[in-house]
């Protein structure tokens, strides 16, 4: 017995159609599949970039060298300069008296020529280490 369909062209086209159609979606979910693990990669490597980096500028940071910057505020008396009150201050945390005598007038935006006022107050930097403080 002859099948049906052995001379049915338009058949055998849509039957062919179909195929290219599947080997053309196969083709497609394949490269949706690629796109997709290339965009997960690269996700990937700019979250350990910056993951990185983020962990490297912390770790150059002044907190882990030093241990923690607090302020305090400072009451002047007469005479009192901020080189003298730098001085006074002077410790952990600092390389030298300038180098905090410049920090607390940039803190307090005083210039080198202007006088300290009696009785006002200037807020002083100073360091606490971790070993001093475990709580933080």
């Amino acid at each position: 017995m002859r099948s049906t369909y052995y001379g049915n062209y338009r058949y055998m086209d849509r039957v062919e159609e179909q195929r290219y159609r599947r080997i053309a979606r196969a083709r497609q979910v394949k490269r949706q599949k690629l796109l997709i693990i290339i965009g997960a990669f690269i996700t990937i490597a700019f979250i350990v970039i910056f993951s990185v980096r983020a962990s490297a500028d912390t770790a150059s940071g002044d907190n882990d060298s030093f241990g923690t910057k607090q302020y305090k505020s400072v009451m002047i008396y007469c005479r009192d300069t901020v080189e003298s009150i730098a001085e006074d201050n002077y410790g952990f945390g600092f390389t030298s008296v300038e180098q905090l005598s410049s920090e607390i007038r940039s803190i307090n935006h005083i210039s080198v020529d202007e006088a300290l006022i009696p009785g006002n107050y200037i807020v002083v930097p100073y360091y606490i280490s971790e070993i001093d403080n475990p709580g933080f």
